[in-house]
């Protein structure tokens, strides 16, 4: 019964709808004997979303299950379908990790019928008070305010990513988050490409935005592929983020490299310059634009 002691929790299994039914899934049951440590770093997203939701809908919600769903990553570029309905299968996960969920990651594609929207920002603020990790990919469904207020519902925040965000200005939805989040220590705001002439509507680099970075004091590693950022703002990050390790600013080609910057580099163990190269980029990422003309040829890596 839910009234158990959670000591008795581990040596019990989930009872199945019908004893005579498929046994669940491995991954998804929680085994004895299995170290706490193997149960948290699980990956959800291996299970074929069909499969998440039909487990998730024969589990018992009267049997006292410890569910360890710590890390939920839903990524349409892990074999989810197009049209699956990867918010759905991220609300279950959600909801299964009863407000322990750690990390939450969400890719999704520009026009897929069924992805992130406000009103699921709305839930997770609310179901995952614990979150340390927020990794936002190509979320375009939603606008800014409502990722900065979700954003500042999670004060024990560690890591966030925003990147191939083009909804509206990136600006917007860090407003307030080196004081609602203090113990940030990794940030990514990475776009699809970098343009020469990017506007502010189309995320574009303001002073705002560094000004924001750099009260995040406890940043060890930044990362700003494809940013118009520019020399000025990039020194009051560095003077700012005293404890940064590693920086990546390819494809930063407004960045000027001169004797000044480079000994500020000098203390960050870690630099990728704008030139550097791309091997080990994980997202997809078109090469620059010099004007408002837009041409396919993005790339992905491999």
């Amino acid at each position: 019964m839910a009234s158990s002691s959670s000591s008795s929790i581990g040596h019990r299994r989930p009872r199945l709808a019908d004893d005579h039914e498929q046994p669940l899934p491995a991954q998804v049951l929680r085994r004895e004997g299995k170290a706490e440590e193997e149960e948290e770093t699980r990956d959800w997203a291996a299970l074929p979303v069909d499969t998440l939701l039909a487990v998730f809908g024969r589990l018992d919600d009267g049997v006292d299950i410890l569910m360890a769903v710590r890390r939920v990553h839903m990524r349409r570029r892990d074999g989810l379908a197009y049209d699956v309905n990867i918010e759905a299968a991220a609300r279950a996960a959600v909801r299964r990790s009863a407000g322990r969920c750690e990390a939450f990651l969400a890719e999704d594609y520009d026009g897929a019928p069924m992805g992130y929207d406000d009103d699921f920002f709305l839930f997770l603020a609310d179901a995952a008070p614990m979150l340390k990790s927020l990794r936002l990919i190509s979320c375009n469904k939603v606008f800014p305010l409502m990722i900065n207020q979700t954003i500042r519902k999670f004060p024990l925040l560690e890591e966030l990513e925003l990147s191939l965000y083009h909804r509206g200005s990136i600006d917007d939805c860090l407003i307030g988050i080196s004081e609602a989040c203090p113990h940030l220590t990794r940030l990514r705001l990475n776009h699809d490409r970098f343009y020469y002439l990017r506007m502010p509507f189309m995320g574009g680099w303001c002073k705002c935005k560094s000004t924001e970075v750099a009260r995040m004091g406890r940043l060890r590693s930044l990362q700003l592929f494809g940013n118009s950022i520019r020399n000025e703002e990039l020194s009051a990050i560095l003077d700012g983020c005293r404890q940064l390790e590693s920086l990546d600013i390819r494809h930063c080609l407004k960045v000027r490299m001169n004797d000044e910057l480079l000994a500020r580099f000098a203390r960050v163990k870690t630099v990728r310059l704008p030139e550097a190269s791309m091997e080990d980029y994980e997202l997809p990422y078109g090469s620059p634009i010099n004007d408002f003309i837009y041409y396919s040829g993005v790339m992905y890596p491999d």
